[in-house]
């Protein structure tokens, strides 16, 4: 979706940027996503692609296999970003960096379990214990962590629709 002239997509990845993140891995679903994703993304270096290994497609069984993958690449600490909160700004994703927790989530008027920044090996770790309906946000809390909170909630503003842009 286009917000203030830009995919969404491309909004999350400059506050990324703007927060301290270097390297940007972005999970996709298969070739097709990724192919459309390059495209907007193509202005900006150190992007890499994670398909989606996992048989079942389903928002968290995406991210598992993307965090197997970073695992394995030896990454052990990564901020969460879904694609959808266009008004998100780097100054969150530093202020996360500065608490030294497994898991440490913000919250606004409620918690963003997926823009959390997670220690990779204990969130899977949590992922692999938990039942299959258990949400993101019980799995992370099922580890140490820690909230963060935040006052301005506009920037966490989740975009789903054409009608959450006008909301």
């Amino acid at each position: 979706m286009i917000v203030d002239g830009s995919q969404m997509i491309a909004h999350v990845a400059h506050a990324l940027r703007d927060g301290g993140c270097t390297t940007l891995y972005v999970a996709v679903r298969d070739g097709h996503q990724r192919l459309e994703l390059m495209n907007s993304l193509s202005h900006l270096t150190d992007v890499e692609f994670i398909l989606d290994e996992d048989v079942e497609r389903s928002a968290k069984a995406g991210l598992r296999s993307a965090l197997r993958v970073c695992q394995g690449r030896g990454i052990t600490r990564i901020q969460l970003a879904p694609c959808d909160v266009p008004w998100m700004e780097g100054d969150v994703f530093m202020r996360l960096r500065e608490e030294n927790r497994p898991v440490v989530m913000p919250r606004s008027e409620q918690l963003q379990p997926l823009l959390s920044l997670i220690e990779i090996d204990a969130v899977l770790a949590a992922m692999d214990r938990a039942k299959m309906r258990d949400s993101m946000k019980r799995i992370l809390q099922s580890v140490p962590y820690c909230i963060v909170d935040f006052t301005d909630s506009d920037r966490f503003r989740n975009v789903n629709s054409q009608e959450d842009l006008e909301g």
